[in-house]
């Protein structure tokens, strides 16, 4: 029996209509269960059965007969260590656990979140670690209250500790991030570097998702990160005739075959492309592997990097003054930075109402997007 291993990686997956209108091509499925592993990130959750009161923004679902597909497709491992996976609360988190079985890792009670998914495979002990930048609850809690349902946090300092004691009794470790800045083709500075950490602490691989588009890639101290994946598929609409007319590279996908033997890691890219909704299928085309080249240049030239990154921080940034301008209006942006300050020490009288802000709290509990913030106020963002 050959001891080399095989492990297939992919990135986002989300269809809200029947996964029936989708035609995977006969080269993909091959190559996925060619592979002694299979793992794909499980993005949205599943329809809860009951009724649950209004919001205004979207509810993300994925249909029912997802998981059967996916395995069908070859896939053994689902992470959902994802910013929608209580989209549906805790009923849709049920609902999905229970369908995707003990296949599924990265989210549940705080212990089960943190908790490495391990499997043996021709004698070796390999370990999943799925993490995430939406927790759900755990961060707004006191750190000695761990209660409720969550996922895996990315900058906890209990992820750091999961992954040294993991690696004493694996033979890989591999960690799943869903991080990053949506629709950028570079990660940030921040998620470079704790990227770079996870390999630091022990890990083998890292394998990023959540951006929706594909980044660029890099040997770390000889092991791979991938910053995105991209998506593997996302239809999150009601039939297959929505198109993502604004988001270039939101049909493609970066999938990843590691081969482990004689233990060394290598892999191999595998460039995918959601055909109109309806097909996922291997893209050979020139285009996909110049813009490979595109992405990956951006981590290797430094000037390149900081010429497209930061006019990009800049861009984010006024944006999100621009919400909290609204919040606080009619002030100016430096008087709305003043009663920030205030709220945020408990001086201003209108703080119950500005904390309960949705879009406030989105800034502040994204630890990116408080990064960029930071970054921009101490003038980093200058060459």
């Amino acid at each position: 029996m050959s001891d080399i291993i095989k492990l297939f990686f992919a990135g986002d997956f989300c269809s809200k209509p029947s996964t029936s209108f989708i035609t995977p091509s006969d080269e993909l499925k091959s190559v996925i269960t060619s592979c002694d592993c299979s793992i794909v990130n499980f993005e949205v959750p599943l329809k809860p059965d009951i009724e649950l009161p209004p919001r205004k923004d979207e509810r993300f679902f994925q249909n029912d007969d997802t998981p059967e597909f996916l395995r069908h497709l070859g896939f053994d491992l689902f992470s959902i260590a994802n910013n929608h996976a209580f989209d549906w609360g805790d009923e849709g988190f049920k609902k999905t656990k229970a369908a995707l079985g003990d296949a599924s890792f990265g989210a549940g009670t705080y212990d089960e979140a943190y908790q490495v998914k391990v499997v043996e495979i021709k004698g070796k002990k390999i370990g999943f670690l799925a993490l995430s930048f939406a927790a759900y609850t755990w961060p707004l809690l006191d750190t000695d209250e761990r209660k409720g349902l969550g996922c895996a946090y990315i900058n906890d300092l209990k992820v750091n500790h999961v992954i040294v004691e993991a690696k004493k009794e694996l033979d890989y470790l591999f960690v799943l991030p869903h991080d990053g800045i949506e629709y950028v083709d570079a990660p940030m500075p921040e998620t470079i570097a704790r990227y770079r950490d996870f390999i630091d602490y022990g890990a083998d691989g890292v394998f990023g998702s959540h951006p929706h588009c594909p980044q660029g890639w890099e040997d770390y101290k000889g092991k791979p990160i991938f910053y995105s994946l991209g998506n593997f598929f996302f239809n999150s609409k009601k039939d297959t005739l929505y198109r993502a007319w604004n988001r270039p590279h939101w049909y493609e996908g970066r999938c990843v075959v590691v081969t482990i033997e004689n233990g060394q890691i290598t892999y191999e890219v595998v460039n995918t492309r959601n055909i109109d909704n309806i097909a996922i299928e291997i893209d050979h085309s020139e285009e996909s592997m110049r813009h490979n080249e595109y992405v990956c240049g951006l981590l290797t030239n430094r000037q390149a990097y900081h010429d497209y990154i930061y006019p990009i921080i800049q861009k984010q940034v006024d944006g999100y003054f621009g919400k909290m301008e609204m919040l606080f209006q009619p002030q100016t942006v430096k008087q709305t930075l003043k009663s920030l300050k205030n709220c945020l020490v408990g001086r201003n009288k209108n703080k119950v109402a500005v904390a309960n802000s949705k879009d406030l709290l989105y800034l502040f509990r994204n630890d990116l997007r408080r990064a960029q913030i930071l970054r921009f106020l101490m003038g980093k963002t200058k060459k």
